[in-house]
């Protein structure tokens, strides 16, 4: 907006400064209706925006219930004595019992020594000082000054698996002690040096391993590990050893239904926030005639209809007693909301906790075991479809001819289009020598997906991954029979009689009901031969259950192109359009406003020349006649 103070009605008397601004006032007009329309627009862009927040907070609250390892994950672990074993539930394990006695605490080696010295500061003098480990001897050089604190610094230095320190054991004595890094038998050291005076090293304590007796008798099963911390004992359990036990400890691992009817609990709350937060940006008060920004937009509808779907239809595949939310407690009340029963859910996982699970999670059941589900998407329709292969996943292989040792050194070149390496087999290598030189050769160049092995007295070179994309070319060999290109095969099938995408083993439904239905295939092409070229697999059976369906929903909601996005890109590019026009009605305004200001100086100084030419006139009038008025 351009200033209008440069004029102010001097001559004319008119106030041409409010002049100019009213009638700016009204050309803005149509200005502010595009700026309540942007308002507006920017309200329910901010309404959006605060819907996709929920919406975030209710997929982190599924992702804690979508797949059967996170119902594993509830479990709890106790120790008929706490003071001898803890125990900690780290998810899988399996619920159960066991006893066990704690014989031997695994204990850390320290040796300190025999030699006692003044301080610290006492010099051992120079000598060579040698730290002994299952690595091998670790040896460091003193001088002529070196002091004992000197020496234990150096032993540091080595990183050698033990730590050195000066142990004062009295006003005047200290003493060498060196302790392994580690607890258990694998850690024991020996220390030894030349320094004079330094003496020999006594085992303060020495280590060994944590030793359990699980049962008695000639069945008892004892069991050794390097630390008192525990977890490949039993899967998903920790136990922390901390005393030994004359008599058993019984470790029990229970169903943990307090936290998985916590984590139901809190996606209930969830998804009850996310309606509430839908309902409150969409809603209309009748009695106040207040609309909120979303009123009317057919995408919350949509959004509030799929929620409360999504969980409260029944899961396809199931069946018996917990087949739809409601048979567990979950269900829609009359504000649209849905209510928890949480001793009806508790009761239901009590009965049937496996059938619980199944009604959150993703079921999949395959009948041959060469087909394994890997994951589906929201576009994927309940059933079950069956499996055809008639090409099996394949990884590059090369195999030589019989092989033969040379009177001379053998180099060829193997490319895997990113790296390219030479390999070497020396003159007079046999089969096994010769494999090893391969293999050396890749893992030098940092090619750790090829190996070399021997097929039948001959040399093969096959890639471990499997596929089109993966694969290997042998150049200037003339010896082993290993020149040529060599590819992997994608896997070929259909599903559910549509034709699959193949990808390595992965085999991926591409449309149709399957679609987003994604298979690892393990049958090999000899088995797919035998078949005469068609290799059926019997079928897969997918069902989603409640949160799994969900979560899947979100993800194509809240994802690329998803409905929150088109709908906030509808809006984000109608406040553009209006910042567009804004600029250019502003540039107009200016252009107009500027054009009144300068109307109105022209009008004051053509009434500044007219009163000029007044008084002029005025003076000759008077002059005419006489000099008197």
């Amino acid at each position: 907006m351009l200033p209008v103070s440069n004029i102010g009605g001097l001559v004319s008397g008119l106030d041409t400064n409010t002049i100019v601004s009213q009638l700016m006032d009204l050309e803005r007009i149509p200005l502010r209706n595009l700026e309540s329309r942007k308002s507006d627009y920017q309200k329910k862009d901010d309404a959006w925006q605060s819907i996709t927040t929920r919406l975030s907070a209710l997929h982190t609250a599924i992702k804690d219930l979508d797949r059967p390892a996170d119902w594993s994950s509830f479990v709890a672990a106790t120790s008929s004595n706490e003071a001898a074993v803890a125990v900690s539930a780290t998810g899988g394990a399996d619920p159960g019992l066991f006893s066990f006695t704690v014989d031997q605490l695994a204990t850390t080696h320290q040796v300190a020594s025999s030699t006692s010295f003044a301080s610290a500061d006492a010099v051992v003098g120079a000598g060579t000082f040698t730290i002994t480990t299952s690595d091998g001897d670790h040896i460091v050089t003193t001088g002529d000054g070196a002091t004992l604190a000197d020496l234990a610094q150096a032993i540091n230095d080595l990183d050698a698996g033990v730590s050195a320190s000066v142990l004062s054991v009295d006003s005047a004595s200290a003493r060498l002690l060196i302790t392994a890094d580690d607890t258990g038998t694998a850690a024991v050291f020996s220390a030894s040096g030349t320094q004079t005076g330094l003496g020999t090293f006594d085992v303060v304590q020495q280590g060994v391993d944590a030793q359990l007796t699980i049962g008695s008798g000639p069945g008892a099963i004892t069991v050794s590990r390097s630390t008192n911390s525990v977890s490949d004992l039993v899967s998903g359990l920790t136990l922390d050893l901390q005393a030994t036990t004359t008599e058993p400890v019984t470790v029990t691992v229970s169903r943990d239904l307090d936290t998985a009817v916590e984590k139901v609990q809190a996606f209930v709350d969830e998804l009850n926030a996310t309606l509430d937060e839908l309902d409150a940006k969409s809603s209309y008060n009748a009695d106040a005639d207040v609309a909120a920004p979303l009123t009317g937009d057919s995408t919350v509808r949509s959004l509030m209809l799929d929620l409360t779907s999504k969980v409260s239809y029944p899961v396809a595949g199931m069946t018996g007693d917990y087949s739809y939310a409601g048979s567990v407690g979950l269900s829609v009340n009359r504000e649209g909301r849905f209510d928890l029963d949480t001793s009806k859910l508790r009761s239901a996982m009590e009965t049937d906790f496996e059938a619980v699970q199944d009604l959150f999670t993703e079921i999949t059941t395959t009948t041959d075991s060469r087909v394994a589900f890997v994951s589906a998407t929201d576009s994927t329709t309940d059933g079950t479809y069956d499996v055809v292969v008639t090409q099996a996943g394949q990884a590059a292989e090369d195999i030589g001819s019989t092989y033969k040792s040379d009177k001379k050194d053998q180099t060829f070149t193997l490319d895997t289009g990113t790296v390219s390496v030479d390999i070497t087999i020396v003159k007079n290598s046999d089969l096994a020598s010769a494999i090893q030189q391969i293999n050396d050769a890749l893992a030098a160049a940092g090619i750790t997906s090829i190996t070399a092995s021997d097929s039948g007295g001959a040399i093969r070179i096959a890639e471990s991954r499997y596929g089109s994309t993966y694969g290997f070319v042998i150049t200037g060999d003339s010896k082993f029979g290993l020149d040529g290109t060599f590819n992997g095969t994608d896997v070929a099938g259909t599903i559910g009689g549509v034709a699959a995408t193949g990808s390595g083993r992965t085999l991926t439904a591409a449309s149709g009901d399957p679609a987003g239905l994604v298979l690892t295939i393990t049958a090999t092409q000899s088995e797919v031969a035998a078949a005469g070229g068609s290799l059926s697999l019997g079928s897969v059976s997918y069902g989603s259950g409640v949160a799994g369906r969900l979560e899947r929903y979100l993800d194509t909601v809240e994802g690329v192109d998803g409905s929150v996005e088109r709908a906030r890109d509808r809006y984000q590019n109608q406040i553009d359009l209006i910042d567009d026009q804004i600029q250019r009605m502003e540039d107009r305004l200016d252009q107009k406003e500027l054009l009144l200001i300068q109307q109105f100086s022209r009008l004051e100084t053509a009434m500044n020349q007219l009163t000029a030419m007044g008084n002029a006139l005025g003076a000759q009038l008077v002059s005419l006649m006489g000099g008197s008025a």
